[in-house]
């Protein structure tokens, strides 16, 4: 080796750019140098995949997902009892080796988990678990072949590499919806094993080129999981000569290893050893067929996370559905500019907590001002919008009046249920959105304004302008920048973040403990349309939350009209069967008369319910 060890060192900028792992240890033993592709392949440093969380640890409520291929190796030492203990499974049957796959919530023992286990370590095998689980669509799967585990949360993949062994999680947060932790290379190092989870410990932030552990200056005989690098050293360093291409574990990490001797004046100074990730180069194989796709995939992630980064600046609207996010990130968007911005949806869905959110992203100096449009009568309509000047009518106050634009100069002016306004003002306060001006009731000079204009209505504009209820002109001056927030019932995926975070205000409010649902309640609430929306849910579960003794709340203290829940028994058989019908086929390799044998089921009868269900044969 041409270099010293002092040269080698003074090149460091040079070494950390390369596309290969170098490892720099002195003849003592001691780690010297390690560049980042070095850190990446060990798992030191986390491979950016745009996927980040904070720090923080599991609270009650989160949503815990385990895929575990031997319980009790690389999870920590987890057991049954832990898992019966932190996630309600039942440890009966779970030993130490078997395969398991669970979703539960964190220290809740009223709602049920889901969970598969598979007795022993079968090879050549895909153990999956697929279910909806509090209406999030939740996929895991532990794929022995191609050593991979994926956890799937509503289509965004958490995916972990394994050799022999791996404990993989992921956490949804109970009161934001979102993961909170999921982990990735390098958990040993972090000490974010599954066990030390559980058990209350914290997790580390991740973000680009975060550190789990810097062992520059440590002795690699004191590193658990170095054991075969350090024979490796230790025989280059004794027989004095270059080892090529050998493979070894480290932290069960197979790996390219080339260890090559660094001399200082004939005298041996220490090692380089480059490293190479076996798994990365079988990626680059596999990477020469997927290039145009993962480019139009992660042109459209990008889209995808511009749209998520948005919508999670409005952060007093509760929900991470598709639905709610489409809202925030329009929400986002009229916040950044001054058209006129019309919220429309059924009463109850929070149309002015959207009014409001886009005012404070914002950032306007101004204030808010709610004017709710119905609940002022016609004949003093004019005077309370737009103000007057002292004696300009019979009655007047001798000081005049400020009007509502007025109070919301530099801000928001907010008219809700614009749909209500009278008809004789409506040419006014169409004047004010065209010319940005308004005449006080008596003055004969205009009144400049510097507000911007948002309505919210829960009729429909468009029959109303047929019915000469409402302006033409006028109706098209406010739909600038539309808004539709859904129904409660079209974005029951939110329901859960919404009902932890409904809990949580209203016993801060009214200075309770805070409260869970059973999974039997929760089920109840998931089951019913919900016609007066989350304003209805908050009346609801503040009543339900009253009258618990207990920190849960069962269905006995959910207040719905049976009448109206939808999912009847006839349903549940409908959908259950549909689902072994498919699954039977898709197990029978869609050979229909080995699937009606399997089902016992006449040919008819099995022909009437594929066209019942509308199940047509694989592509």
């Amino acid at each position: 080796m041409g270099y010293s060890m002092n040269e080698l060192l003074r090149v460091e900028n040079l070494i950390d750019i390369l596309e290969e792992g170098i490892l720099i240890i002195n003849d003592k033993y001691k780690f010297e140098y390690i560049n980042k592709k070095a850190k990446e392949i060990l798992g030191i440093t986390l491979k950016s995949d745009n996927k980040f969380h904070g720090s923080g640890k599991l609270e009650n409520g989160d949503i815990v997902i385990i895929a575990d291929n031997v319980l009790g190796c690389d999870d920590g030492n987890l057991t049954p009892k832990d898992l019966n203990y932190y996630l309600n499974i039942p440890f009966k049957g779970i030993e130490k080796g078997d395969a398991i796959i669970s979703i539960g919530v964190y220290n809740n023992s009223s709602i049920q988990p889901k969970y598969r286990i598979w007795k022993g370590k079968e090879s050549n095998l895909k153990y999956i678990l697929e279910d909806k689980f509090l209406d999030y669509d939740i996929k895991v799967c532990i794929d022995e072949v191609e050593k991979t585990m994926d956890i799937n949360i509503n289509k965004e993949n958490y995916q972990m590499e394994y050799l022999y062994s791996i404990g993989h999680m992921a956490v949804i947060d109970g009161k934001n919806g979102r993961v909170k932790f999921f982990q990735d290379k390098g958990y040993s190092y972090r000490n974010e094993s599954i066990k030390e989870l559980l058990i209350g410990k914290n997790f580390a932030k991740k973000e680009e080129n975060s550190i789990g552990l810097n062992i520059v200056g440590q002795s690699i005989e004191e590193i658990s999981g170095y054991e075969e690098l350090y024979n490796n050293i230790k025989k280059a360093l004794t027989y004095e000569e270059t080892i090529k291409s050998e493979i070894i574990e480290i932290k069960r990490r197979p790996i390219f290893c080339t260890t090559s001797l660094i001399k200082e004046k004939d005298k041996l100074g220490g090692v380089i050893v480059k490293i190479e990730s076996i798994s990365e180069l079988q990626d680059v194989l596999r990477l020469r067929n997927d290039v145009i796709n993962n480019i139009i995939k992660s042109e459209e992630h990008i889209r995808e996370k511009i749209r998520e980064n948005n919508a999670k600046i409005l952060t007093g609207i509760a929900g991470n559905s598709a639905y709610i996010n489409n809202v925030k990130n329009l929400g986002y968007k009229a916040s950044k500019i001054n058209s006129t911005v019309l919220i429309t949806g059924e009463s109850g869905t929070g149309k002015s907590l959207l009014a409001k959110e886009i005012h404070k992203a914002s950032g306007k100096k101004g204030e808010f001002i709610h004017v709710n449009c119905g609940a002022i009568p016609d004949n003093l309509f004019e005077s309370e919008i737009f103000g007057y000047v002292k004696g300009s009518f019979t009655g007047a106050s001798n000081k005049g009046k400020e009007g509502y634009f007025n109070m919301a100069e530099d801000g928001t002016i907010f008219l809700d249920e614009i749909g209500e306004v009278p008809m004789n003002v409506q040419p006014k306060l169409l004047h004010v959105l065209q010319e940005k001006e308004y005449f006080k009731i008596g003055d004969s000079k205009p009144t400049k304004i510097n507000a911007r204009v948002i309505a919210a209505t829960n009729i429909n504009l468009e029959e109303a302008v047929k019915s000469n209820k409402f302006r033409k002109d006028l109706y098209y001056r406010i739909n600038v920048f539309p808004i539709n927030i859904p129904p409660l019932r079209r974005r029951k995926k939110d329901l859960y973040v919404l009902i932890n975070n409904i809990i949580g205000e209203i016993t801060k409010n009214i200075e309770f403990e805070e409260k869970q649902l059973s999974g039997e309640a929760f089920e109840k609430l998931m089951d019913y349309d919900w016609p007066g929306n989350v304003r209805e849910l908050e009346n609801v579960l503040e009543r339900a939350i009253i009258i618990s003794e207990t920190n849960i709340i069962y269905p006995e203290h959910i207040n719905i009209p049976d009448e109206n829940i939808n999912k009847i028994l006839k349903d549940i058989l409908e959908t259950t069967e549909k689902k072994t019908i498919i699954e039977t086929l898709d197990a029978c390799n869609y050979n229909k008369k080995i699937t009606m044998r399997k089902l016992g089921i006449s040919k008819s009868a099995f022909y009437e319910k594929l066209k019942k269900y509308d199940i047509k044969d694989k592509k």
